[in-house]
């Protein structure tokens, strides 16, 4: 039994010794049994998801896991579509991996609709997983990410006809929403358009149609408005993307019946021998001016005898677009009506017939007086009043009836109309009185140079020259007052100015406006006073005469600040309380109190107030983020709600519970901000802001060549650079650069060709020296560089052909991308060398010596080939045909047996190669003697044979002759096929010689 057992011990260390890296492998297996396998699968078998949703992945251990054993822990990467974690496809990424394992998950939110593939790896515990897949179905239509455009780009339209606007709805995150997903759900838009000024314009028959054939919403409408327009499209209070559309809409045909009459002067009187000017306005029956210049007839009728009365000086005028002059003397008096029409279309202008009436009067608007202390600055809601004194052009007095009098009081703002009250004047004692007062004469000696002989005579039956005009301008503001004569406009037609300040200010329309019933202590805080006079309007300038009082008993920690002029009436004042109560206030002007007084004030400690700090954030273009805005806020209790927020305005927000969810729009990169409010469990309420950098991701590669060619020792290509490389990048304008680099080459711009670069381009290109390798970087803008990179050329390392690859990044101010592009560049048959002095001095006391002892450096070689420097094969596959042969005497050697079939001689009677015949073989060696020596071998061999060739022979001097044949050997292993060339062959000759010469030049 013992003996069996050493036998069996004796076996085994034997199987051990011959066989280590089993055994070796076999421990590798029992390691690797230990680790764990993992396998993963969605929850509840959900792989389909919504955009914005949750997806979450199950972790299942298989076998025996203990997290201390393991230097690593489990930490497994997520990809879609081969984009590691956060990307454009995915947001959120996070993971559960504690110490239930019955729990462990990774979740991520879906952000792109489609069908995607997930990769999970961790490379400590050999996981590879590219098991699960996952559909993802677009969200909510949000109408601030969604597109509206013209139906088929049509842009233009004339009053009266659809148009028709197509919105590509989109989620929050970009996504198409189509009628497949959605249904045939049709969603409520509204549209408005308005001028570029800002006012509005009107249209007809809005129509949400719904879904269209090519996945768009429609919205038609009508037209009406002419001009240059823009369209506004909202859903929920939001704006789409692409408002506000610009469109032209063209007037429609003329419609008479909408055409309308303005006068120079708004009047139905006019004065006998004036000119009777109006201005046709040509409109659509949308009421668009419609340009051109139409022909319209015009008639003077005679009221009461229906006679037309002949006019022969009427002139029409085009003065404007779609705007005529007509004008006409009146030469007759009477009580007429105008008559606009047009013949060929049968019809008359709106508000005709025209009623006027042609005094006999000879008022001239110089020489007549406008004069009195209404024409001043006043005070709102006090009586103003002035005179008016008609004279002709001789300054005699001109009489006309009181309704031919006008009088125009009109507020500058907001074109408000003050009405005037205008009476006959009276002369007494030369001094003109109204006729409603009693000047204290007894006989009257003259009223407008007509005797009042009845007075009991109605005043609108009789001429005057002389006029009392009273008015009470109630708002506040610039005023321009005008006056006319019938027709004839007083003053030279220029009108008069005035100001209306406010009136005093009125207790009971005055009062606070704003303020905070819970403030915090130790804290300054505002209450808004506004002043109004009897009118309501605002009071300026009056901040000295208001105060705030407080009626609590402990006034001792309460300060007050004078109050601030907002110079739009009201008035903001200040006030701090030092501890925590309630407080009565009392805002009063002139000691006048306004009601509420008093009113309360609850002083708190400042953590009863909720805080919101502004955030900031950065996100890249593609990416999403979510973030807890309220982290930073601080607020009493755990109850806050967020009340409402804003929408940003080159991104999509979404809440969910205390998180935002911030996508930017699709090319937007820069500055995005919105604000959000939130309230606690008492109602207080505090706002803040968001501060978002939305960041341009660096340069993307949308076009890479698979692999690049290239011919060994040559720039390659010859002619331009290499095609198919493109880049993107958000910004066109902005200067980012690129780099290029090749681990076995060096890259650089064709020459030719940058001289046509354009006059403008700044393209700036650095080639700086790094480690081995030589950088070539580009500078410029997006079309500069996609232009510069097309004249990409490559040239490799001296001899050096095979796989190399050019290093590409792009980079911008916010980071680095990184490509690699294989090259495979093709040898070309480079010529094989001998590297061997010119003579050999040998050593006289032997007739046998070994020629190349003492000059052998020992780093150097005798014959070499640079194509075997990258030989992607073998290197004994590389052969060479090698011969050695001298002039006199014998070379002998030792050769290995593989060269026995490839070696042939050259005897000393014979000047033919004959192969070898007899040969002995010791130690897988065999020796030759001849007078030349050839065979097929490695360079290896040639080296070999060349470090130990003997020389015999009893001369003083001798020719080496020294050949190689390449045999059109360059480097194409394994299939040389299509890659064989012209052989290289090269030979040398050494002079041997048993005495050392004079000069080299001897040696040959």
């Amino acid at each position: 039994m013992a003996n069996q057992f050493l036998l069996y011990t004796i076996f085994l260390v034997f199987f051990i010794s011959l066989f280590p890296p089993l055994i070796h492998q076999l421990s590798l297996s029992e390691d690797v049994a230990a680790v764990p396998s993992f396998a993963f699968s969605w929850v509840d078998n959900n792989d389909t998801f919504v955009a914005g949703a949750v997806a979450t992945i199950m972790v299942k251990v298989i076998g025996k896991f203990d997290p201390a054993k393991f230097k690593h822990p489990f930490n497994p990467n997520i990809s879609v579509n081969d984009k590691t974690g956060n990307s454009s496809y995915i947001s959120g990424v996070s993971s559960n991996f504690g110490g239930n394992f019955g729990d462990w998950r990774i979740s991520f939110v879906p952000i792109m609709t489609g069908l995607f593939n997930v990769l999970i790896t961790d490379d400590h515990f050999n996981v590879f997983d590219s098991s699960l897949h996952f559909q993802v179905t677009p969200g909510k239509i949000y109408p601030s990410a969604s597109v509206v455009s013209w139906n088929n780009g049509v842009s233009e339209f004339v009053a009266g006809t659809r148009a028709s606007v197509m919105v590509l709805p989109k989620d929050a995150f970009g996504n198409n929403i189509s009628s497949a997903s959605e249904g045939l759900n049709s969603y409520n838009f509204t549209l408005s358009i308005s001028t570029f000024n800002g006012s509005a314009a009107t249209m007809f028959n809005f129509t949400n149609k719904g879904w269209d054939i090519t996945g768009y919403l429609e919205i038609e409408f009508v037209v009406a408005t002419a001009g240059n327009l823009l369209l506004h499209v909202e859903g929920d209070n939001q704006t789409l993307r692409g408002c506000p559309l610009m469109f032209i809409v063209y007037p429609g045909s003329l419609d008479v019946s909408k055409c309308l009459l303005q006068w120079e002067v708004e009047t139905k009187y006019f004065q006998i021998f004036s000119l009777m000017e109006g201005f046709i306005h040509q409109h659509d029956q949308y009421g668009n001016l419609v340009p051109g210049f139409y022909e319209f007839d015009v008639e003077v009728i005679e009221n009461g005898t229906n006679l037309i009365i002949p006019v022969t000086d009427m002139q029409f005028k085009q003065v404007g677009l779609g705007i005529q002059l007509f004008s006409f003397s009146l030469m007759e008096p009477g009580d007429f009506k105008l008559m606009i029409y047009h013949k060929e279309m049968n019809n008359s202008i709106s508000t005709m017939p025209f009623h006027f009436t042609v005094y006999i009067g000879y008022c001239d608007g110089m020489n007549s007086i406008v004069n009195g202390s209404g024409l001043n600055d006043s005070v709102a809601g006090e009586a103003a009043r002035f005179s008016v004194l008609l004279k002709d052009a001789y300054l005699y007095p001109s009489l006309i009836e009181l309704e031919s009098l006008q009088v125009q009081i009109v507020n500058e703002f907001d074109s408000y109309h003050t009405q005037a009250s205008i009476h006959p004047m009276k002369m007494v004692n030369g001094t003109l009185c109204g006729m409603d007062l009693n000047c204290g004469a007894q006989n009257d000696v003259e009223l407008a140079f007509i005797t009042l002989a009845d007075t009991n005579l109605d005043p609108r039956s009789m001429k005057f020259s002389a006029f009392d005009v009273s008015y009470i301008p109630e708002k506040s503001g610039i005023y321009e007052i005008r006056v006319f004569c019938g027709n004839i406009p007083l003053n030279g037609g220029h009108p008069f100015s005035k100001a209306v300040s406010p009136g005093k200010v009125n207790i009971s329309l005055s009062g606070p406006v704003k303020f905070s019933p819970k403030v915090a202590k130790l804290t300054k805080n505002e209450i808004t006073v506004r002043l109004m006079d009897s009118y309501s309007n605002p009071v300026l300038l009056q901040q000295s005469k208001l105060k705030l009082e407080i009626g609590s008993v402990n006034r001792s920690g309460f300060s007050t600040w004078t109050f601030v002029d907002n110079k739009d009436g009201t008035y903001n004042g200040s006030y701090m309380a030092k501890d925590v109560g309630t407080y009565e206030l009392c805002a009063s002007f002139e000691g006048m109190r306004f009601l509420p007084c008093p009113f309360g004030v609850n002083v708190y400690t400042s953590e009863y107030f909720p805080r919101v700090q502004n955030d900031s954030v950065w996100v890249w273009e593609d990416d999403s983020i979510a973030f807890d805005a309220l982290e930073n806020d601080y607020f009493a209790g755990h109850n806050i709600t967020i009340f409402e927020f804003s929408k940003p305005g080159h991104g999509s927000t979404l809440q969910y519970g205390r998180l935002f969810r911030y996508t930017p729009f699709k090319g937007f990169y820069g500055r995005d901000s919105f604000s959000y409010t939130i309230c606690d469990v008492n109602g207080n309420i505090a706002s803040g802001g968001v501060d978002i950098s939305v960041l341009s991701i660096p340069p993307q590669f949308v076009s890479v060549p698979s692999q690049l060619l290239a011919t060994e020792d040559v720039i390659s290509p010859q002619f331009g650079g290499f095609p198919g490389l493109e880049i993107i990048y958000s910004d066109s304008t902005e200067n980012i650069s690129i780099t290029f680099s090749a681990q076995s080459g060096t890259v650089f711009l064709s020459p030719m060709l940058m001289q046509f670069w354009k006059p403008s381009w700044s393209i700036a290109t650095i080639s700086n020296e790094v480690g081995e390798t030589t950088e070539l970087t580009l500078t410029g803008s997006l079309g500069e560089i996609n232009f510069a990179i097309q004249l990409v050329q490559y040239f490799g390392d001296e001899n050096f052909y095979g796989t190399d690859a050019i290093q590409v990044s792009t980079m911008n101010k916010n980071g680095k991308n990184k490509l690699d592009i294989p090259i495979l560049v093709e040898p070309i048959n480079d010529p094989p060398f001998i590297n061997l002095p010119p003579f050999v001095i040998l050593d006289q006391g032997s007739e046998e010596v070994i020629i190349f002892t003492r000059v052998r450096d020992k780093s150097a070689v005798f014959v070499g080939d640079p194509d075997l420097l990258h030989y992607p094969g073998n290197k004994s596959r590389f052969l060479v045909m090698f011969s050695v042969e001298v002039s006199s005497g014998f070379l002998s050697t030792k050769l290995p047996a593989d060269l026995v079939s490839t070696t042939e001689l050259k005897l000393k009677t014979s000047y033919q190669w004959q192969p070898l015949q007899t040969f002995v073989t010791i130690s897988e060696h065999f020796t030759v003697k001849a007078k030349g020596i050839r065979f097929r071998g490695t360079l290896e061999d040639c080296n070999s044979v060349l470090e130990q060739l003997v020389y015999q022979g009893d001369k003083h001097h001798a020719i080496l002759t020294v050949t190689v044949n390449d045999m059109g050997n360059y480097g194409c292993y394994p299939d040389c096929s299509e890659m064989m060339s012209i052989p290289h062959f090269v030979e040398a000759s050494v002079s041997l010689m048993r005495e050392r010469p004079l000069s080299s030049l001897f040696a040959h």
